[in-house]
């Protein structure tokens, strides 16, 4: 199977702190002193939140455990690694070559290396399966419970989702973004400012806490995998100074949220009851206009609510 098709969305890499051991990801990572606490939703599921970062993270550990039972040079393992989106979602979520990476130096078999690491991957709760593809890929697909609670960890961070970690220069970026089109980004926003605005006139609360296994549409899926990919893409276009970036990652997640829009009905029509999916997916718009309002906003842009 073939995955070398990407996503627009610039391959990332990822930092691996210090510490990570297999099985990290079955709860969200929060730091006990930080002022921050878990999202409320999190009490509706038993598996953990899962970002692009925190997946590297298990990537490489899955990679370290791999080595370590057979005996192979740990020095060899990079402090960063790289996950890709294959345009074919029939290729999973994401995809790895570290395994064929770490191989070569180690002077083993690509494809056994990637064996045994999807099999300590697929030990992890937020991991659907994992599929080793051709000489040694790693395609890896995600519970829809994993990526759903991402929706509320946005909203929890509100404006700091993104930028927490990054030192940007803000008077360039504004500068250098003058120029890119931007109008199917404020509309987006606009559109999902109406529909929290309609939904609230309704009298539909969105509450404290939403299931995030009910999360499930493909629509939906599409949609909280870019979402993850927005402090990535942020740090990446900070490191080499192109604010382009961050609005060509915009320009897809309108795009994303109009498709979204399309297939999946969030308010209910006449008599219908709101269920937990109606709710959730409110949960999903919120995080929507968030990370449009935190990326329009990186690059001096207005975010309105109203078009």
């Amino acid at each position: 199977m073939v995955f070398h098709s990407l996503s627009p969305v610039d391959c990332i890499s990822f930092h691996a702190g210090s510490g990570t051991v297999p099985g990290f990801l079955t709860a969200p990572r929060w730091h006990p002193h930080s002022a921050q606490r878990p999202p409320p939703q999190a009490a509706r599921s038993n598996i953990g939140l899962v970002t692009p970062a925190q997946l590297a993270e298990a990537v490489l550990a899955a990679a370290a455990a791999a080595l370590t039972d057979r005996g192979l040079d740990l020095s060899v393992l990079p402090a960063t690694t790289a996950l890709q989106r294959p345009r074919n979602p029939d290729h999973g979520d994401y995809a790895s070559t570290l395994a064929l990476q770490l191989a070569k130096k180690v002077g083993t078999a690509p494809r056994e290396l990637a064996q045994s690491m999807s099999e300590k991957l697929g030990d992890e709760p937020v991991v659907r399966s994992v599929e080793v593809a051709g000489p040694g890929f790693l395609n890896i697909r995600l519970n829809a419970a994993a990526t759903g609670t991402l929706a509320g960890m946005i909203i929890e961070r509100g404006e700091s989702y993104g930028r927490e970690t990054v030192d940007l220069d803000l008077d360039m970026w504004t500068r250098r973004s003058n120029d890119n089109p931007v109008y199917s980004v404020q509309y987006a926003h606009a559109r999902s400012a109406s529909l929290l605005r309609n939904a609230a006139e309704l009298g539909l609360i969105r509450g404290h806490d939403y299931d995030p296994a009910v999360l499930v549409h493909d629509r939906e899926h599409d949609l909280l995998t870019t979402l993850g990919e927005f402090p990535g893409v942020v740090a990446r276009a900070a490191h080499v100074r192109e604010p382009h970036r961050v609005m060509r990652y915009l320009g897809e997640l309108a795009g994303t949220y109009y498709q979204f829009c399309d297939a999946c009905r969030v308010l209910p029509h006449g008599d219908e009851p709101f269920t937990d999916q109606g709710r959730a997916r409110l949960w999903l718009v919120e995080a929507v206009r968030i990370v449009l309002a935190n990326g329009l906003g990186l690059l001096g842009v207005t975010a309105p609510q109203r078009m």
